[in-house]
């Protein structure tokens, strides 16, 4: 048995004071730190409700429940895809969603996932339709896309001309407009911005390109528990039905 001395209440201060750093220090280590997640507007990945208070979607739902699962403080913001990107190379505890798995990314994140798939498409004006069907079509047009989408790195490589927006809605103004010629963007969420923007009639979908996983790429110095974890209740997610459900929604 340890006997305590206690000398005109010196050391009793003195072993309060460790105490409490003590139980901080625990503190510190029970309760992991609130991880933030930022995504952008992807129709039908990433949704906002009109004032902006929930965020939902076939990613979005999956991400809410796995945090749910890993018992993770998490906070869930939606703005443009280019500052969404940045912050979660720049800030730990930060991941970004959905992101594209592309050999130039693999060292700048830990991965989770995949949490969703799409595809690529081309969108261009009526009159275009069934007369461009392959990007080798459009080799020398300029195509539009949203700022630091993965359509930029991948079709910049391969010698398109490119012309980004902060915005996807504004990209396909452009080409109803006239002042571009194509614009790229997930099939589901292009068709999505015509009839949102009442677009119907000036751009059409036009053809596929690329298909692609989607994940949850969160800053590299995350902690590596923290990654297995996450990872781990999403395989138990897949297998216990959960995943294709949320899928079945939209």
């Amino acid at each position: 048995m340890i006997k305590i001395k206690h000398l005109n209440g010196k050391f009793s201060w003195m072993c309060s004071l460790l105490l409490l750093a003590f139980c901080s220090s625990s503190s510190a280590q029970t309760n992991p730190p609130t991880i933030y997640l930022t995504t952008e507007y992807l129709y039908p990945l990433n949704i906002v409700d009109k004032d902006g208070a929930h965020i939902y979607g076939q990613s979005a739902d999956k991400l809410h429940e796995l945090f749910k699962r890993s018992e993770l403080p998490y906070q869930m913001n939606i703005m443009s895809w280019s500052r969404a990107f940045k912050l979660a190379r720049r800030n730990p505890n930060t991941c970004v969603f959905s992101t594209a798995r592309i050999k130039e990314r693999e060292s700048w994140f830990h991965w989770i996932g995949p949490i969703a798939s799409g595809n690529w498409a081309v969108f261009g004006s009526p009159e275009k339709l069934g007369k461009v069907t392959r990007l080798e079509d459009i080799k020398n047009a300029s195509i539009g896309t949203e700022e630091g989408n993965v359509s930029v790195s991948y079709l910049s490589e391969r010698g398109f001309n490119i012309v980004t927006s902060i915005e996807s809605s504004t990209t396909f103004k452009n080409v109803a407009l006239g002042r571009i010629d194509y614009a790229t963007a997930g099939d589901t969420h292009g068709k999505k911005i015509i009839a949102e923007n009442q677009l119907e009639g000036k751009v059409v979908f036009l053809f596929n390109y690329q298909s692609s996983d989607y994940y949850l790429a969160c800053h590299p110095k995350m902690r590596a528990e923290t990654i297995a974890l996450l990872n781990a209740k999403l395989r138990e997610m897949k297998a216990d039905g959960t995943y294709k459900n949320i899928d079945l929604k939209y």
